[in-house]
């Protein structure tokens, strides 16, 4: 059986656009997933039923009428930079249903207007055909990219790929293409500017505004239409709030872009109005809600600016002053840019063999020897080497330490793209490496990353980690992995929870111990942040001391039982951020038959509808997931799959790293 020619299924959009990046890597939907594989009738019957509605003369509301579609995300912080945070939102497994049922339901005309209003669009989506079907187990279809088919389906989860995002996949891509210089060669003039606390600013309802004169003119639009589906559809995964939208799923960036792209097409009509013309007097691109400006003179650069501000008070957008950057061009950037890649080429010269060295030393061991590998890393001298590379980085950053966040993102980028690339035509190390020469090559990252310890940069010191220890086994020197912990201890301190989240796992596989000052922060922090998913990670973490794990156990008991008895309103409950702890908990082999008693009475009083809606069929197929499914979200079984390697995949199949090479002026820009 051909089984590239399948059709996708329109389920993987639940893997694959629904849940954030920035997630303790124990939470999953691959489960829920496959039970919805399961039954596919069910689904289709649903998927079926909405499309007739929504094309029945447009009487029916969709998404509406069911408090089963109503639901409360998990909202959670995330470093933005050192001192400030980003706030995330996790949804709820009815809430990706919702999702996966629009997508089905308008795709094709969500694709077609994207398509068709994308004049200034850098980023948008379209129907993705390079996915491949590897396998069919059951009645489950898997499928993976070229770059993670050596794995499971669980490798797809979060990497966005159900559509095919273009024409550039980053602002990076963008900054180091021949089109930006050739741009920079053509106009005279630049301005990039982004919109203000962006999705934070999106007013739902707005959505009905983009082909509608007025707020009353949109009171007689059909309630099928898809703007006014996606109004419905983004108040109810975020509890029936209109303003502001959530930020984590994909699912956001996509509807968001419909409205961005209508601010594009009124400021692209007012200036083809007044004879300016695209590609002739001026170029704009946008990338989310970063504005990059192209045009002749400063004036009519200016004036673009000047447009965007009009045409985006129509939506109650605003325009970001205090991030206006007007520049002539070719202009060149900050100075740190240059100095960073100085300092870049330096540590790889001082790491690495070069491809001649590699030639060398293969020359001169093969003669009456065993084949083996030409090495990567430099052995002799990497002490030395190391203290320069510390030395160096610590002044750079002490010199631009407002770049502290892209320079430590960077460092961290060209280690691990230099000990993930060709690994199965060159060795990391000698074949006979000490452990003192890994162990510094270790410090050194670790080094790298406490400048800035996000979430982004944890996946990275996890996969170079993961990289060594394909060739060395680092958890058979548990006293020198634990020293090296110790020594960077400060990192617990220094981040937040939700970005180290994944660490600490790390420490849990690792069988080594966070030091018991940072155990005592990181506690207090769980408190602060009632964030269930914390908690469980934790509890795992715990694990290594009977005594510690009693006590957080009994902590998260009680905490348990408290969050259940504030679930009031039983008619509502999915909209209860204290149902959270169901979803996490339900079903855990850590909680008490006593406790999993007074989750199942919660749970017996969720509403069984009879399947006349579409509402009432997914709700009580979430239902009967809930009480009957033995594995629910958090996947508990910390052996069932190598946890450092599933960082790994999904880390290179979704790091940003892999469009910018080793180009460093693409990371001058960042975006949502």
């Amino acid at each position: 059986m051909d089984l590239t020619n399948i059709k996708r299924n329109q389920l993987d959009y639940m893997l694959t656009d629904v849940l954030p990046t920035e997630l303790s890597d124990r939470f999953t939907y691959a489960y829920f997933y496959e039970y919805l594989i399961d039954r596919s009738k069910d689904i289709n019957h649903i998927v079926r039923e909405l499309i007739r509605l929504k094309n029945k003369n447009g009487k029916e509301v969709l998404f509406n009428g069911s408090s089963n579609w109503v639901t409360a995300p998990l909202k959670y912080t995330i470093m933005k930079q050192l001192h400030s945070e980003r706030e995330i939102s996790l949804l709820q497994p009815m809430a990706a249903m919702e999702l996966f049922l629009f997508v089905s339901v308008y795709q094709k005309e969500l694709l077609a207007l994207l398509d068709k209003n994308s004049v200034f669009s850098l980023r948008f989506h379209n129907k993705n055909n390079d996915l491949i079907y590897k396998s069919k187990n059951r009645s489950v279809i898997k499928y993976f990219s070229d770059l993670s088919e050596e794995t499971g389906k669980e490798i797809i989860e979060q990497t966005g790929m159900f559509f095919k995002i273009g024409p550039y996949k980053s602002i990076a891509a963008f900054t180091s293409s021949e089109e930006w210089l050739i741009l920079n060669s053509k106009y005279k003039f630049f301005i990039r500017t982004d919109y203000k606390a962006c999705f934070d600013s999106i007013y739902t309802h707005t959505f009905n505004w983009i082909i509608g004169k007025d707020v009353n003119d949109t009171k007689e639009f059909k309630n099928g239409s898809l703007y006014t589906a996606i109004d419905r559809v983004l108040m109810n995964i975020n509890a029936r709030t209109s303003n502001g939208i959530v930020v984590g799923p994909e699912y956001s960036r996509m509807v968001a872009e419909l409205l961005l792209q209508a601010i594009d097409k009124d400021v692209y009509n007012m200036l083809l109005n007044e004879c300016y013309d695209a590609g002739e007097h001026y170029n704009v691109y946008r990338y989310v809600d970063d504005i990059f400006i192209f045009a002749e003179t400063e004036g009519i650069a200016n004036h673009i600016v000047e447009l965007y501000a009009e045409a985006a008070r129509k939506y109650l957008l605003r325009l970001n002053d205090a991030k206006l950057f007007k520049s002539k061009v070719p202009f060149v950037l900050d100075d740190w840019l240059n100095e960073t890649n100085i300092f870049t080429n330096r540590v790889t010269a001082l790491l690495f063999y070069n491809r001649e060295e590699r030639k060398a030393y293969m020359e001169a061991v093969s003669d009456g020897q065993e084949q083996v590998n030409p090495c990567l890393i430099k052995g002799s001298g990497l002490a030395t080497s190391k203290r320069t590379i510390m030395n160096q980085l610590n002044e750079l950053i002490c010199k631009y330490e407002s770049q502290m966040k892209t320079i430590t993102a960077y460092f961290l980028g060209m280690l691990l793209n230099k000990v993930s690339r060709n690994k199965d035509k060159v060795s990391l190390f000698k074949k006979d490496v000490s452990e003192h020469t890994v162990f510094n090559f270790l410090d050194l990252a670790f080094y790298g990353y406490s400048f800035f310890p996000n979430y982004n940069n944890t996946q990275k010191l996890l996969s170079i980690i993961s990289y060594v220890r394909d060739e060395f086994d680092i958890f058979a020197y548990q006293d020198k992995l634990q020293n090296l912990l110790n020594r960077y201890a400060f990192v617990f301190d220094k981040a937040n929870v939700n970005d180290i989240v994944n660490l600490i796992m790390f420490c849990r596989q690792a069988n080594i111990a966070v030091p018991y000052k940072q155990e005592i922060n990181i506690v207090r922090r769980l408190h602060e942040k009632d964030d269930p998913i914390l908690w469980a990670s934790y509890l795992l973490y715990s694990q290594y001391s009977k005594k510690y794990y009693t006590e957080i156990r009994s902590i998260i008991g009680n905490k348990l039982i408290e969050r259940l008895e504030g679930i009031v309103q039983k008619d509502s409950v999915y909209t209860y951020r204290e149902f959270w702890w169901v979803i996490v908990f339900n079903k855990s082999p850590h909680i008490t038959v006593a406790e999993q008693a007074r989750i199942d009475g919660l749970l017996s009083i969720l509403k069984i509808g009879i399947n006349n809606t579409p509402g009432e069929t997914i709700g009580n197929l979430f239902v009967d997931y809930l009480r009957n499914n033995p594995i629910q979200f958090f996947e508990w079984d910390m052996e069932k799959r190598d946890f450092l390697r599933n960082i790994t995949f999904k880390t290179k199949e979704r790091s940003i790293f892999k469009n910018y090479q080793e180009n460093l002026a693409s990371l001058y820009w960042s975006s949502l």
